[in-house]
């Protein structure tokens, strides 16, 4: 009898160690409640430095802006109409219109997709209110494709901007 409960009990850890998840923390949710828009936007801007050294030892840096990957785009506005069409919440693409910022970092497995996506809230002052990371499933069976990842982020960041 007992052997018959260990198996599938094995075999659902294994299954579910694998899967995607969240993990939030607060910091002020009195004041995520006071933010009435939301702007939906990157942690970090891609580029390159590159630094040149004279013989004379004199040292000159020119600064590159490579942009976004097209993946980190599509998921940034995938996550923006998510919240806007399913959770009906106040978020925009102005900056001048925004009371808070959701800023979004983007971690990708080597061999493509999303590995996890770190998000954290900050009022206009810049003081952080809240973070979430979004973690993809490692397996096979629990990976989300790019399309369902943004779901399941823009779903744990919806808890975080309801959550008053």
């Amino acid at each position: 009898m007992m052997k018959v409960l260990i198996l599938p009990l094995a075999f659902w850890s294994l299954f579910l160690s694998g899967c995607a998840s969240t993990s939030s923390t607060f910091y002020n949710k009195e004041a995520i409640a006071q933010i009435n828009t939301w702007e939906v936007l990157f942690a970090y801007e891609s580029g390159e430095v590159e630094q040149t050294i004279s013989s004379q030892g004199q040292s000159t840096a020119r600064v590159m802006k490579a942009g976004q990957p097209a993946s980190d785009l599509q998921l940034r506005d995938d996550i923006f109409f998510h919240l806007k069409d399913k959770f009906n919440l106040p978020v925009t693409k102005e900056p001048s219109q925004a009371g808070g910022q959701i800023r979004l970092h983007a971690v990708h497995f080597g061999g493509g997709g999303f590995k996890s996506l770190d998000v954290s809230l900050y009022d206009k002052n810049n003081q952080l209110l809240a973070r979430v990371r979004v973690k993809n499933g490692d397996r096979n069976a629990t990976f989300k494709d790019d399309d369902d990842f943004a779901e399941y982020a823009g779903d744990a960041i919806a808890e975080l901007l309801k959550a008053k």
